[in-house]
């Protein structure tokens, strides 16, 4: 019991630093965001907002769409470790044909799609998602 009460704590007090850190660094590095939202709809991500709206409307939706990677249907089924060479350079082609912008829609895509990324792959994504 004492243990569990000690995790607990433990969990939150990481959850609490996190957090504390988290806006520090928001606010060293780019200001209340809060302040730059506009109220006006806009038609495509102008990098001004930390959450677009088209984003948000392409996150709910459960329409699948393909940024020519139909192959990597094949590869359902595989967890992220079943892998080879060649089918983790296949994930790579379509990961750097990618534009900027369509890198979130297509982790979506596969995500509905039921196909795992190889490690290695999360790993470049989480890079690449982390640098923009």
């Amino acid at each position: 019991m004492e243990v569990l009460l000690i995790a607990l704590v433990g969990i939150a007090g990481i959850a609490l630093l996190t957090t504390y850190l988290g806006q520090r660094w928001k606010l060293k590095n780019g200001g209340d965001v809060e302040s730059e939202i506009s109220a006006e709809p806009i038609e495509e991500c102008c990098g001004a907002h930390e959450i677009c709206e088209t984003d948000l409307i392409n996150r709910m939706s459960e329409e699948i769409i393909y940024y020519e990677d139909e192959e990597l249907d094949a590869y359902k089924s595989f967890e992220e470790n079943d892998f080879n060479d060649d089918q983790i350079d296949e994930f790579r082609e379509v990961l750097y044909s990618l534009k900027e912008n369509e890198m979130e829609g297509w982790l979506r895509s596969l995500e509905l799609r039921k196909i795992e990324l190889p490690s290695i792959i999360k790993s470049e994504v989480v890079f690449m998602l982390v640098k923009n």
